[in-house]
């Protein structure tokens, strides 16, 4: 083999090299950007966590609901006062799922808002707008749309805590799934948002934590502290 040949072999071996490194960081760059943003996402609207009953007098009865529904390691569920001054709305039902097709792992959000901004006897009402026979006016009520692909799942994005202890609330000890009990004590959650761009030159997982105090949810326990003799 000539001098030439093994200069070119190294100069080639080099560049690909190089640009390998380069695309990783033009990946790792991606994550930084798909998880930050999908963090900054959830947090704006789980601050906003509500109790229905907080949001009018005239709500009793089923309407007395937690503010959250759904509590799992990858799926949350919970009632939010968003862009609704003056209840013109009603709450809005939240859903944050990390769902698998074809070996990968997206983050979507849902979000809709109720039939009326007047609640019923048994509470707010919301139509089912995935339903095939939904109505054009149900299907504008929910709003969907992923937050991140190439989710990973090796630790729950999830954790619920409560004010009596700093331990998180565990799901799995109720079948996977926050106990009703559990739903409405949880006072803080914190987000795992980890994701892995899938590409041939893979950088390592990206991870943002995040812990959110729920100021709602302090606000009843403050007014439940001072009703306690």
């Amino acid at each position: 083999m000539s001098l030439f040949s093994i200069v070119l072999i190294a100069v080639s071996t080099l560049s690909i090299g190089f640009m390998r490194t380069n695309q990783q960081n033009i990946n790792r760059q991606d994550q930084i950007d798909v998880a930050r943003s999908a963090t900054e996402a959830m947090s704006k609207t789980l601050r906003t966590a509500v109790m229905p009953s907080q949001l009018t007098s005239s709500c009793a009865g089923a309407c007395a609901a937690d503010a959250f529904v759904l509590g799992q390691d990858f799926a949350v569920q919970f009632y939010a006062n968003l862009n609704n001054a003056g209840n013109t709305v009603g709450p809005s039902r939240v859903t944050y799922t990390v769902i698998t097709a074809g070996g990968v792992s997206s983050l979507v959000e849902k979000i809709q808002t109720p039939d009326s901004p007047v609640p019923a006897a048994s509470g707010y009402l919301y139509c089912d707008a995935e339903a095939a026979g939904a109505s054009s006016t149900c299907k504008a009520r929910l709003r969907t749309r992923t937050l991140a692909v190439g989710v990973q799942t090796a630790t729950p994005m999830f954790s619920y805590y409560s004010a009596t202890s700093a331990t998180a609330l565990s799901p799995a000890a109720s079948g996977g799934s926050l106990s009703s009990t559990d739903l409405g004590n949880v006072l803080a959650i914190e987000l795992h948002v980890t994701v892995q761009k899938q590409a041939s030159a893979r950088a390592n997982p990206t991870t943002y934590i995040q812990r959110i105090t729920l100021p709602n949810a302090q606000a009843v326990l403050r007014q439940e502290e001072a009703a306690t003799p």
